[in-house]
């Protein structure tokens, strides 16, 4: 028999969980299934509210931190703490600004439970954000897609279950960007879902953080980045006519490579190792 658990990282977006923690409470019902959520808070600068009773929700946990370290490594700190937590649990992470889409999350069980060995991903089908910005996620991917072989079009929201932890976290990929570590570590299941606004203010999407992001995720796939950038600088210089073409796009190739190198320093993944430290209370 399995339980039920979301894990939730979150930053200031109190007022979006209160919504999101009823709409989910409305998706457990439908499954007449009862779970529990954990909360990472991200050291928001605002005081957590008191939380309703819901008759699918039967408790509601938080795990605060003692600094801001990102939704990435947030979500990385509590994969870690349910590691040898977590016995026949079906986890599902998801984003606490309501911008992923509860209404999937009973197939997105479902088929978690039907499907142990794998992780059952939700691939965006329609954003919601402006043309300049989808133009970039889509460069984005098409980026990664051609450094590293990996068509990334998922994000956070995901369900799994809770045998898969030790492979998302194994070669502390998680540190850098969960959608890589289920790429690179796990056996991935798509499913589609509309990207929904937030329950509660303004996207804090940027393209400063879409670089960001696509820098992290590249991370994780440093030496085949490495070695197909080598490849791509033989093939421009053996066999493109316009030499002058060719060593701008080398140059370009270069520069975003040592971006990745610096990325991959700033983020040390060796505090992987001692992530739980970072729990103030819960």
């Amino acid at each position: 028999m399995n339980s039920y658990l979301f894990l939730l990282p979150l930053y200031n977006d109190w007022d979006s969980l209160l919504i999101l923690h009823e709409k989910i409470n409305e998706q457990m019902k439908k499954l007449k299934k009862v779970g529990k959520i954990l909360i990472i808070n991200d050291f928001s600068n605002n005081d957590s509210p008191i939380f309703k009773k819901y008759d699918y929700i039967e408790d509601v946990q938080i795990i605060n931190l003692s600094k801001n370290l990102g939704s990435q490594k947030a979500i990385s700190v509590g994969l870690k703490y349910l590691e040898y937590k977590a016995k026949n649990t079906i986890i599902t992470i998801l984003d606490s600004d309501g911008e992923d889409d509860v209404n999937k999350i009973p197939v997105m069980i479902n088929e978690a439970e039907n499907n142990l060995e794998k992780i059952i991903v939700s691939t965006r089908t329609k954003r919601r954000e402006n043309t300049f910005f989808k133009i970039a996620y889509f460069f984005h991917k098409f980026l990664t897609f051609i450094l590293t072989f990996k068509w990334i079009s998922y994000g956070n929201f995901a369900s799994f279950h809770s045998n898969q932890i030790t492979k998302i976290l194994s070669n502390n990929s998680s540190w850098l960007a969960i959608s890589s570590s289920f790429a690179k570590n796990c056996e991935i299941l798509k499913m589609k879902a509309e990207r929904k606004q937030r329950l509660v203010g303004e996207s804090k999407l940027s393209i400063v953080g879409l670089i960001s992001h696509s820098l992290r995720i590249n991370c994780v796939f440093l030496l085949r980045v490495f070695f197909l950038s080598i490849f791509y600088f033989f093939f421009l210089f053996m066999f493109f006519s316009k030499i002058e073409i060719a060593i701008i796009i080398s140059l370009i190739i270069l520069f975003y490579y040592i971006l990745i190198l610096l990325t991959l320093i700033k983020n040390r993944q060796k505090d992987f190792a001692n992530s739980l430290s970072f729990i103030k209370n819960k």
